[in-house]
């Protein structure tokens, strides 16, 4: 008999415009994904529960009115906050992409950190270089050392809250919680631009505390297969040319695999 493929909602809004790529990412990966307007879910709530993984793409949701992410937050906390909780609660996969990283934040899905301007007080789009810091708990994550996928975002620089930030990121590294760093191509201290943002602690994705719910800023979708690797056709090895999966790939087969038990 063969196997149920685990059912995943990519769901979007007006504004959002990478949701394509993650239902891609999510048939890559073996899952069957359901691309679904937020309206439709808060029509009839009880069609949340009939998903193993929630998704959240990336874009600019509302067209970031009243703050990036926030009105898209205010849907999942406000207009579906029962069956939305009771999807965190159980714990089931929930992941969010730039502009969806930002709406987990805005919902309060990611503890005391906001998401604001960049530094460099410009759009940055380039590729970069990620260290995994995490030691598994996050299980869109495991078997993940080092990832280089693109970013494309205005406002990703993450800010954790209290008096002494150095202790808060302690506090979120020994919970688990830090998932993804910044790191140069070499692995050393990412300065600008390796560190498109300024985030602090050069942090690039975090998760909840039972490592359920993770966000990033990166775009993990647009790097599941070799074709999109701007390195691809550099490569002096025959080998090295030949199409295949992608770095991100790993992170949509972990939840699969996950939620599939």
């Amino acid at each position: 008999m063969l196997q149920k493929k685990v059912k995943v909602l990519v769901l979007r809004t007006a504004g959002i415009n990478c949701d394509a790529e993650l239902v891609t990412a999510w048939e890559q990966a073996g899952a069957a994904p359901d691309l679904r307007h937020v309206n439709e879910i808060i029509a009839q709530p009880i069609l949340l529960a009939d998903y193993a993984i929630l998704s959240i793409p990336g874009g600019f949701a509302y067209g970031d009115d009243l703050g990036a992410g926030k009105l898209m937050a205010n849907d999942l906390i406000y207009r579906l906050k029962e069956p939305f909780s009771r999807f965190v609660e159980v714990g089931k996969p929930v992941l969010g992409i730039c502009n969806g990283f930002q709406v987990l934040v805005k919902a309060g899905l990611l503890g005391n950190v906001t998401l604001t301007a960049n530094k460099s007080g410009q759009f940055e789009c380039r590729w970069v270089w990620l260290e995994n810091v995490n030691s598994n708990k996050c299980l869109f994550t495991r078997g993940i050392e080092r990832l280089h996928v693109p970013v494309a975002h205005g406002e990703g620089r993450l800010i954790v809250g209290g008096p002494d930030k150095a202790a808060t990121l302690n506090q979120m590294q020994q919970a688990g919680r830090s998932v993804f760093k910044y790191i140069g191509a070499d692995g050393s201290q990412p300065n600008y631009p390796h560190n498109p943002n300024g985030s602090d602690g050069q942090l690039a994705g975090i998760c909840n505390e039972g490592g359920t719910v993770f966000g990033l800023m990166p775009h993990p979708e647009r790097f599941v297969t070799t074709l999109t690797d701007p390195r691809w056709m550099r490569s002096e090895r025959p080998e090295g040319r030949q199409v295949g999966p992608g770095e991100g790939l790993k992170i949509f087969l972990n939840a699969v695999e996950y939620a599939a038990g």
